[in-house]
């Protein structure tokens, strides 16, 4: 199987899956986004990549196509409905999805199926505060709805706080969460593969902190996903809820009440720190769940 990760190059991850594939016998490669090309006219429409015709992958999966893409997708429906290319995530090409892709719509999904996540507002400008306001108390999270690996977030401590982040972050022509405080000892991220939980880590922020992402500093432990089923079940069914066949489920439990509640879904999750503080082999995984959808 030839396999493409769009959106990752230089990276560990790559590496990792180069390596499990290569041992099970399957090519894969990495690919910047800005690579894609879209050869169109009245008698052909072909996505290339460095010149190739994108048809020779058996799978393209969307590791992070960021602003690019609407472009990727409208390749890759193309790929998928003429030459079977398998998607991952399949919802990216699934018209019957209904094609959302926002922190809205996963919002809206969880408030129908009721599972747990922090009382959160969707704003585009730093004028929308003052009808919110009441609604909160401080600390609040500010964060850009596109925001990756912990860049964009921030904690207000009072209004005027909050306005300076919000305004900050409208500038990015991105929708901006206002996300109330839940009191804690660090996140748990679990991995899912193919709606399957399979490991879990803690992250604990460096002193100082309040972001415990590993790229920011923060260190990992095991999670015991056996220990506390109702956050394995939180994390599969929410993975389910929102199509995202690979994830990185972030939930935080609160420290006095102990109630979990769902962060984020990450459709691009990052796993080189959950292989190395949980010892879980996830670019294997990956791989094996890949391999079931040929069949």
């Amino acid at each position: 199987m030839k396999i493409l990760i769009a959106g990752l190059v230089k990276n560990e991850q790559l590496i990792r899956l180069k390596q499990e594939g290569s041992k099970r016998g399957h090519e894969v490669e990495g690919s910047y986004t800005s690579e894609l090309v879209i050869e169109a006219g009245n008698e052909s429409f072909e996505p290339t990549l460095r010149g190739r015709p994108m048809a020779e992958y058996d799978l393209i999966y969307n590791w992070a196509v960021g602003k690019r893409r609407w472009e990727w997708y409208a390749a890759e429906l193309f790929l998928k409905e003429k030459y079977a290319t398998i998607i991952v995530n399949s919802k990216v090409v699934d018209p019957s999805y209904k094609l959302f892709l926002t922190p809205a719509m996963n919002y809206l999904k969880q408030y129908r199926q009721k599972l747990p996540f922090p009382k959160s507002v969707l704003i585009f400008s730093s004028k929308s505060i003052d009808s919110i306001i009441d609604k909160f108390k401080f600390p609040l999270i500010v964060k850009t709805s596109a925001g990756r690996q912990g860049r964009g977030v921030f904690k207000a401590d009072s209004k005027e706080e909050l306005v300076e982040k919000v305004s900050e972050l409208q500038g990015t022509k991105q929708s901006v969460v206002i996300r109330e405080f839940i009191l804690n000892d660090g996140d748990i991220r679990v991995f899912c593969v193919g709606y399957r939980a399979i490991g879990a880590m803690r992250r604990i922020p460096k002193e100082g902190e309040f972001r415990s992402n590993i790229s920011l500093g923060g260190k990992g432990e095991k999670f015991d996903l056996e220990r506390y089923p109702k956050v394995k079940r939180l994390a599969e069914k929410v993975a389910k809820v929102t199509a995202t066949e690979i994830a990185g489920v972030d939930i935080i439990i609160h420290k006095e009440t102990g109630k979990s509640y769902i962060l984020e879904v990450n459709p691009g999750p990052q796993f080189a720190g959950l292989e190395k503080y949980t010892k879980t082999n996830a670019a294997l995984e990956i791989i094996k769940y890949f391999e079931s959808l040929l069949v």
